[in-house]
């Protein structure tokens, strides 16, 4: 019999199931791109998964004004999985854990537990700079990259700085990345040394990869091996 999740006021962890529609998503606060084609695919592999095995890595869930809310990166892969399926009629439950604590915990939390689809280097600058801006300093900051993509703290620290690099970057590159131009696609590594080289006017060299990657029959427009210092 699945239990419903109590309201904690230890400021300790407790587990229990809920119903998925139970939960609500907050528009926005998660740093995965919901709408990337990567994660689409992702979710739908999840939906097969939670369809003959049932959900296994617990969500992480809030307890506020009555409701239950998802957490900030607390799995909404797997929440919008188990979401849809019970639309279309599967009767299970989602196993959670309430947590507590601040946005920045909450946020590193998310971060450095991320085992499954890693995040890609936008997501990755987008939940970075959240932390910057919520006051943690960067030498802190860059240390935040999950194990899904490195657990080498040298390699980490080379993609964090590229990650808040692209973050910043002017957003005819950060477009390039998620939509492509003239149905050429920019790859991360070349936008980020795009952004490097061009802060201000990023088009031309945009539009120059683009039209190489055309010419060599290619939908997506590579950082030529050799260039660059990574």
């Amino acid at each position: 019999m699945a239990s419903q999740i109590e309201k904690d006021s230890t400021g300790s962890v407790r587990g229990g199931n809920l119903r998925p529609e139970l939960i609500t998503i907050i528009p926005g606060q998660n740093y995965r791109d919901m709408n990337s084609e990567e994660t689409k695919a992702h979710v739908a592999w999840l939906r097969q998964s939670i369809q003959t095995e049932g959900v296994k890595d617990p969500i992480d869930v809030i307890f506020s004004d009555g409701k239950w809310y998802l957490a900030p990166g607390g799995g909404e892969c797997r929440l919008t999985a188990a979401q849809q399926l019970r639309g279309d009629g599967w009767d299970g439950y989602i196993p959670c854990f309430q947590v507590k604590g601040g946005e920045v915990y909450l946020l590193k939390r998310s971060i450095l537990r991320n085992t499954g689809l890693a995040p890609t280097l936008l997501e990755l600058g987008k939940v970075l700079q959240q932390l910057i801006d919520l006051g943690q300093p960067v030498e802190e900051v860059v240390k935040c990259v999950p194990p899904s993509i490195t657990t080498d703290p040298a390699k980490a620290l080379r993609v964090a700085k590229k990650a808040l690099d692209l973050n910043a970057a002017p957003l005819a590159v950060k477009e390039a990345v998620k939509h492509g131009k003239d149905g050429v696609k920019l790859s991360e590594p070349a936008a980020v040394k795009i952004a490097r080289q061009n802060p201000i006017d990023p088009e031309p060299a945009i539009e120059k990869e683009v039209q190489r990657a055309k010419a060599a029959g290619k939908t997506t427009a590579t950082r030529p091996k050799g260039e660059g210092v990574a």
